[in-house]
């Protein structure tokens, strides 16, 4: 399922996320809900579902959150997973969360960086959309 977002906030959403991909090397770039509802998803790699990228976003945010809780580190922020061949970045922003990927390691920190400066932003974006 995916969240429809007013017309107004989806051009002040396109515009953050463009600027996303300029500053950054990124194959994939979405966001989700944490009940796995997509708002916005794009993938270099045509392989990639969006509604099982989503529902695995929501799984890891789910555990995460109960692991964060159980060790008193709460609230979650991050979530930065990294394979052999790539890593993948969620940043919590409200009721959301913004998922970077790519297979460029050396990228991680800028990001990291990148998602972090826009957060703000798109939390406050995301904010206004009303609660399917």
């Amino acid at each position: 399922m995916a969240i429809k977002i007013p017309p107004e906030k989806a051009k002040e959403l396109v515009a953050v996320l463009q600027q996303i991909t300029a500053e950054t090397q990124l194959g994939a770039l979405a966001i989700v809900s944490e009940a796995g509802e997509r708002v916005a998803f794009f993938a270099q790699n045509k392989d990639i579902d969006p509604v099982e990228l989503s529902a695995m976003a929501a799984a890891l945010v789910s555990t995460s959150k109960l692991y964060l809780d159980r060790l008193s580190f709460s609230p979650l922020q991050d979530i930065i997973l990294r394979g052999a061949n790539g890593f993948m970045v969620m940043k919590d922003i409200g009721r959301f969360y913004l998922i970077g990927g790519s297979t460029d390691q050396k990228s991680m920190p800028l990001t990291v960086k990148s998602l972090s400066t826009h957060a703000p932003t798109l939390s406050q974006i995301m904010g206004s959309v009303p609660s399917s």
